[in-house]
This record gives structure tokens, sequence and C-alpha cells, in this order.
């Protein structure tokens, strides 16, 4: 028998004396984040739990255990064959998977910045991505426009759906059981209008501060490498061409490949200091109180006017010069092909759809059916399954 948990206290010391580990003698998560953490981050002891009850650990705080069942699961490690922005072109650009490590290893840098928890950071960094389909931002508009009678297609959204019911770690229930505040922090990534009741926990916003951070300066980085860009180009913007003179000032003059590391590093680790200096300006003007305090406030604002600014000067060069390059939009033709003609094949033949897709048609219907399995597939798999069930390449 399941049984739900109605109880948050269940969720931390309630349960404690049952793990055998007790015997321990050193300081169990609670003491710990009692003399780690700030007042405003979120504390185990303060969860609302799990769907499911399931005893506690004096080893692993929750919010770590949701980070490890969401790196242990078959939908993280397929991200390491999902494109995350250019596909064919060499083996050095980022997978899904590689931006996904980067993110968590700046976002923990910044959480332990401002005391915040770690192990709910990582937790969302290592999840923030985990929805994306196939061949990257091209896959995705891919299957938004498919799905569009049933509301289109989002990777936040359906990340949530694999962690809620595909991903099987367990006989007791679906899904991988995670806490609400993990399950919440994910929700609050698909409503990016401000509507939201709340604002995000601030271990949230300092995954989408990371994410961002992340991707624009290693965007940069493999389109130069692999050749869409020249460096010359990129040392025209503003952004650029003052990381460039910071490593010229830290290092003499760098030529060559050391000199796109170079920029990279400087890109991020300018945007880093720009958001602990911003952010931490502005809890220190007024120190919110607790977790929910920061919930109740305005999101906090992550980065400087300046910064902002040249940030998407940037922005607005990567969408011209390498999104739109002939490369890449090749790319997603081809890709639009793939999906779309899988994506009919699957409607009109939903007995190729395997047993634990299959088994939610009456929850889903055909085209949400069809369209989250393409979503589950790695570039190979689906290369693979294109050629197999439709005779091309």
């Amino acid at each position: 028998m399941i049984h739900k948990n109605t109880d948050p206290s269940s969720a931390g010391t309630a349960l404690i004396q049952d793990d055998p580990l007790s015997i321990y003698s050193g300081p169990n998560y609670h003491e710990r984040e009692s003399i780690l953490l700030a007042p405003y981050a979120m504390f185990s002891a303060n969860t609302r739990g799990r769907e499911v009850l399931e005893p506690d650990q004096t080893y692993r705080s929750p919010f770590q255990r949701d980070r490890d069942r969401v790196v242990h699961s078959s939908a993280y490690r397929r991200l390491s064959d999902k494109t995350q922005v250019f596909s064919g072109v060499s083996d050095y650009h980022r997978t899904r998977l590689t931006h996904t490590i980067e993110v968590a290893s700046v976002a923990r840098t910044m959480g332990r910045v401002f005391r915040l928890n770690e192990d709910l950071v990582e937790a969302l960094a290592h999840l923030h991505d985990i929805g994306h389909p196939p061949y990257g931002h091209s896959g995705e508009d891919v299957l938004d426009e498919c799905m569009a009678s049933v509301g289109g297609f989002s990777h936040n959204r359906f990340g949530l759906v694999l962690v809620d019911q595909l991903e099987t770690r367990s006989p007791a229930y679906d899904g991988l059981n995670l806490t609400q505040e993990v399950l919440d922090s994910q929700r609050t990534r698909i409503d990016k209008s401000g509507g939201a009741p709340k604002s995000p926990l601030l271990e949230a916003q300092i995954v989408d501060a990371a994410d961002s951070v992340t991707y624009d300066a290693h965007d940069v980085d493999d389109a130069v490498k692999v050749g869409l860009v020249r460096m010359e180009q990129v040392l025209e913007l503003p952004l650029v061409r003052r990381c460039y003179e910071n490593a010229c000032q830290r290092y003499g003059r760098v030529e060559g490949g050391v000199l796109r590391k170079m920029i990279v590093h400087e890109l991020i680790d300018l945007q880093v200091r720009n958001v602990i200096e911003n952010i931490g300006a502005q809890l220190a003007a007024d120190p919110p109180q607790s977790a929910t305090e920061i919930q109740s406030r305005p999101t906090l604002i992550t980065m400087s006017d300046e910064l902002l600014a040249e940030k998407r000067e940037l922005e607005k060069f990567l969408y011209s010069e390498v999104y739109r390059h002939p490369a890449i939009v090749e790319f997603r033709e081809r890709v639009q092909h793939q999906l779309t003609t899988m994506y009919r094949g699957y409607l009109q033949h939903p007995e190729w759809l395997p047993a634990k897709i299959a088994g939610r048609l009456d929850q889903w219907g055909r085209e949400r059916a069809a369209g989250y399995y393409l979503a589950t597939m790695t570039d190979t798999y689906c290369t693979n399954e294109f050629r197999k069930r439709f005779g091309q390449s």
C-alpha cells in the first residue's frame, strides 16, 4: 500500500531516528544546515516533503537525495546524446549534458557565496534541462508546431512529466517522488510571464542566472571553435572586447585556442561576479529572514543594466550569425522534416509506441503520446528510428 505524505514535519526529523546510521556521532544534515545556511535559504527541515512518504536519512538531506535521483535517472543519461546548439559539426561542442554539468558548477559557486542550500541548487540545476528533446532548440520548435492542437510542447513542462510519471525507481510509485520544493521550482520555469503567485526560491533564481551565464559564454566558444564565426567578429562586441582586455592584462598577449578559452573564462567570471555583486547588494539593503519572505518579494535582479545591455548585444549577434548560420538552418530544416514525418507516423501507428508510452494513451491522447515519445529520444536513437520505421536517412 502506498502512503501519501500529508504531514510536512515527517519529511525531516520525525523519521530520522529510524535510520540505522543515527548512531553516527557527527552532525546530521539538519545541524550542518543550521550552521551553514543563511536565514533566507531553503532549509531541509522546512520541506513540504514528498507525495509518497519515505524514511529520512541522517547522512543525505532530502534535496541531496533529489539530486542523486535526477543524476541516476535514464532521462539524465540521455542528455549526453542530445544536441545543445551544434550537431554533427565537430566532437568539441557542448551536448545538453555537458551544458547541464557546467550550469550546476556555476550555480553551486554562486549558491555557496549566498549561503544557500547547495543540495537544492544542484538538484535544480541537474533537473533544469532534463525535458529537452533531441536536436536542441530545433527539435523543440518542431515538436511545439506539431503539438499545437494540444497546447504545444515545452521542455520545462515535459521535464515534470518525466520525473512525475515516466521515470521509474521504485515499484511503490511512478516517477522519482521528488520533494515539493524541487517540483515547484521546476514549475516556475514554465511560467516566465511573471504571473506566478510566488517568486521562485532564491536557489531556483540562482540556477536561472547560472543558465544564462553559461550558455552565452559556451555558445561563443563552440561557434568560434567549429568555425561558424571568426574571433575577429566576436571581438567587435563590447562585452567580449572587455573580456579580451581583461585576459590580456592578466596574461599578456594571448592568441589562438588559448585566447578563445581565456575569453570564455572571463565571460563566465565577469558575469558571475556581477550577479554576486548585484544580488548581494539587494540582500544587504533589505535582508530577508526566510525562504518564504524571498518568495513573497519580486524576483531579484541578477545583473546590472550595463552588463545586461552588453549581454543582449552578444545574444543578438549569436542569433543572427550563429543560430541563423546556413549550416544550422540546414540542420533545422532536416530535423523539421524528420520529426514531422515521425510524429505523423506515430499518430497513424500508435502500435509503434513503446509500452510505457502506449499505456498512457487514454490519459494523454495520441498527439501528446507521439510528441512525448519523440522527446524522450536521443539524437542517435531518433535518427536510427527514422531509418528503421520510415526507410529514410
